[in-house]
């Protein structure tokens, strides 16, 4: 009974769930638009927010990430992003951020380095901003903040070389288009726009399983081991087996209809 009704959450997350977050902006970049030689501006959350290849909106309302992304934007604040310095998106290691949040919680070793591609300055001060993903990367050093610089900031190494062509995946991409396909999955908004972009000759498959990881990924350490692993593969697994469990919910949510209840019981 219990396992039924947590299927029914999860699906109506998943039905209900906007497929913002998808690349649908022109302007994008690339892993080798990060100078990795210079350290890089961390904001860090409790959950992963952020893969490459994916646009993640961020509402910036605390005062020292505010300067954050003053500080990235520099004078990029017309609209030019070329120029502006990349933030990585890092996750809270445990639960001990809770009690330390305005100082400095430990950080998971793997972060998402991204690129701003829209900012709005809201008249109060707060920003909205959105990041493209465009990178992994590991944590080798820490910048605390300091009375110039209010947020943390990182030396960071790529976790994948950015000079290497990618595996094609094709026999990769055609299971993922039959899973996503499957008439269940078709319920699903953002499977459908997911099973899109596996569709589309000129999304290179490690891009697309990136998006489809971004979008159908929900458990908090599944979507960090698919942060933090290195091959394509294996990321095409992680991402497998999510939209695997997916479908067996939608399964177990079926079979639970009001006419099966027991009478004078619902859910609710």
């Amino acid at each position: 009974m219990f396992g039924a009704r947590v299927a029914r959450v999860v699906l109506n997350f998943a039905l209900e769930r906007p497929e913002r977050g998808l690349p649908t902006i022109q302007r994008m970049f690339d892993a080798d638009a990060v100078d990795f030689s210079q350290p890089v501006a961390l904001f860090p959350l409790p959950t992963v927010s952020l893969l490459p290849h994916a646009l993640q909106p961020l509402h910036v309302f605390e005062p020292r990430y505010r300067s954050m992304v003053v500080d990235a934007l520099g004078a990029s604040l017309t609209g030019d992003f070329d120029h502006a310095a990349p933030i990585a998106m890092a996750t809270f290691a445990g639960e001990g951020w809770r009690d330390s949040y305005a100082g400095a919680p430990a950080l998971r070793p793997v972060v998402c380095v991204g690129r701003i591609v829209q900012h709005q300055r809201l008249p109060d001060g707060r920003h909205d901003i959105m990041l493209h993903g465009v990178a992994r990367a590991k944590i080798v050093a820490m910048h605390e903040a300091d009375g110039s610089r209010p947020y943390r900031m990182a030396d960071l190494q790529p976790l994948e070389p950015l000079d290497v062509n990618r595996p094609r995946m094709l026999r990769v991409r055609r299971a993922m288009h039959a899973l996503l396909a499957r008439p269940r999955l078709e319920r699903v908004i953002a499977a459908r726009h997911v099973l899109d972009w596996f569709a589309r000759d000129d999304v290179p498959t490690h891009a697309a399983i990136e998006v489809a990881g971004y979008a159908l990924v929900r458990n908090a350490e599944a979507r960090y081991q698919l942060l933090a692993e290195p091959n394509a593969f294996r990321r095409a697994g992680i991402v497998r087996d999510a939209i695997v469990d997916l479908e067996r919910l939608i399964c177990m949510a079926e079979r639970q209809r009001s006419a099966d209840w027991p009478k004078g019981e619902s859910w609710n």
